[in-house]
C-alpha cells in the first residue's frame, strides 16, 4: 500500500494510480506526463482564487513538458457543481480538440475535483484525469477515490459518476494560503476519518489541544494516514456497495444540512462536523458506544468551529433522497468504539434530527 519513498498506491487492478504526499509534490508531474505513452494536450481546470494564487507554479512545472497546455477557470463556490458549468467544461475540452489520449488536471478544491472529474468521465466516454487537491478537504477526501459530482436542487451529489484519477499530487505547501475556516473543514474529515476507521489517529490528534493551522500538528502525517485509510477501503469497495459508506460517517446529516440551508452556507466539513455529533450520540443509543468513548468523541468535534445557525427544518426530506438509501432506508455510519464503524439502516430519518434537536443543536 505505501512504499518506503511515501508513495501510497491505490491498487484497482487497470485503474490502479499512485498518491503522493509531501511537499513540493507538483514538480514530479514533468515526470509523471513525460511516463504517459499517449496524449499531446492537458487542460487544467481551477477556480478564480485558486488560479490567482497557483496557475504561476503550475505552468512553471509543466512548462518543462511537451503538452501543449490550456486553462479553464470556473467560478468558486458550491454554486459550479451543476449542469451547465459540466456543459461549458465539455465544451471547451471539445472545441479545443481534445482526444481520449489527453488529459484533464484538477487545482483546485472538492468543487474543481468533483466538476472536473465529472466533465472527465463523460468526454468521449473517459479522458484521463489528474488531482491537484489544494485545500486540506479536498487532500484528505475528495480527491482520492474517484467520485465525481454535481449538485441538483433535491439534494448534494446526487449526479456523478465512478473515475478514478491516474494520479493524485498533494503538495502541502499550497495550505498556506488556506484561510481558518477552510482549515477546520478539512480538518473535520480528518477526524471523520479516524473516529470510523483509526483510533490511532484519533489518540494522535486528541494530544493537540489547538487542531488549527498553528497547533502544531504533523499535516503531512494526517494527510498520509487518511489517505491510506481511505485508499484500503476503496481498494475492498470500489463502487460503495458495501464497505465504503463507513467513509460517509457523519455525512447523512451533512448533506442533508447543505443542501436545505443553501450551498456554501456551511463549509462541507462544519456540516460534517454537526451531522458527526448527532451520530456520536445516536451511537451511544443504537450501537452501545460506551459513555466515555462518547465524551472523548464529542469533545473532539466540539474542537472544529461552525459558525451561524442550524435550521432543523425540512432536514428530514432531504435524508430520505440520500444516495446511500436503500429500499427506502436510511444507511447511516455510526461507531461502536472509535475507530469501529458500521452501517445502520434507519426506518426514519426523524431519529438524527430528534437527536440534534436532544443535544441543543439548532432549532
Amino acid at each position: 500500500m505505501m512504499r518506503m519513498n511515501g508513495v501510497i498506491d491505490v491498487r484497482l487492478g487497470s485503474r490502479a494510480y499512485p498518491i503522493r504526499v509531501e511537499p513540493g509534490a507538483w514538480n514530479l508531474l514533468p515526470e509523471f506526463l513525460g511516463a504517459r505513452t499517449t496524449g499531446s494536450r492537458v487542460i487544467v481546470v481551477t477556480d478564480e482564487r485558486v488560479g490567482s494564487h497557483y496557475l504561476d507554479r503550475l505552468n512553471k512545472a509543466l512548462g518543462h513538458t511537451s503538452y501543449g497546455i490550456d486553462i479553464h477557470t470556473i467560478p468558486e463556490g458550491e454554486g459550479s457543481k451543476s449542469f451547465s458549468e459540466v456543459e461549458r467544461l465539455c465544451r471547451r475540452m471539445a472545441s479545443l480538440g481534445l482526444e481520449r489520449g489527453d488529459l484533464v488536471i484538477a487545482m483546485g478544491g472538492g468543487v474543481v475535483g468533483d466538476l472536473a472529474g465529472l466533465a472527465a468521465s463523460l468526454y468521449l466516454r473517459g479522458v484521463g484525469l489528474v488531482q491537484l487537491p489544494t485545500s486540506l478537504l479536498a487532500m484528505v477526501d475528495s480527491s482520492v477515490g474517484g467520485k465525481t459530482g454535481i449538485n441538483i436542487r433535491e439534494g448534494k451529489n446526487l449526479v456523478g459518476t465512478f473515475h478514478q484519477p491516474e494520479a493524485v499530487f498533494i503538495d502541502t505547501r499550497v495550505l498556506g494560503t488556506l484561510d481558518d475556516r477552510d482549515w477546520f473543514s478539512g480538518m473535520a474529515e480528518v477526524l471523520k476519518t479516524a473516529l470510523a476507521l483509526d483510533r490511532q489517529l484519533f489518540d494522535y490528534l486528541e494530544g493537540y489541544s489547538d487542531l488549527g493551522p498553528l497547533g502544531g500538528v504533523d499535516v503531512v502525517r494526517v494527510i498520509t494516514v487518511s489517505c491510506l485509510r481511505k485508499a484500503e477501503v476503496v481498494e475492498e469497495d470500489e463502487r460503495e456497495s458495501g464497505t465504503r459508506r463507513v467513509l460517509n460517517f457523519g455525512h447523512t446529516l451533512a448533506h442533508a444540512l447543505e443542501a436545505s440551508s443553501g450551498y456554501g452556507t456551511f463549509r462541507h466539513g462544519e456540516a460534517v462536523a454537526l451531522g458527526m455529533r448527532g451520530a456520536i450520540m445516536l451511537s451511544g443509543e443504537m450501537c452501545g458506544l460506551a459513555m466515555t468513548e462518547m465524551r472523548r468523541a464529542l469533545a473532539m468535534v466540539d474542537r472544529i468551529p461552525v459558525p451561524g445557525t442550524v435550521n432543523l427544518r425540512g432536514l428530514s426530506g432531504f435524508m430520505s433522497r440520500d444516495k446511500k438509501s436503500i429500499g427506502g432506508k436510511i444507511m447511516t455510519v455510526l461507531i461502536s468504539e472509535i475507530g469501529q464503524a458500521q452501517v445502520v439502516p434507519l426506518e426514519d430519518a426523524g431519529i438524527l434530527v430528534d437527536t440534534l434537536s436532544r443535544m441543543g443543536i439548532g432549532d
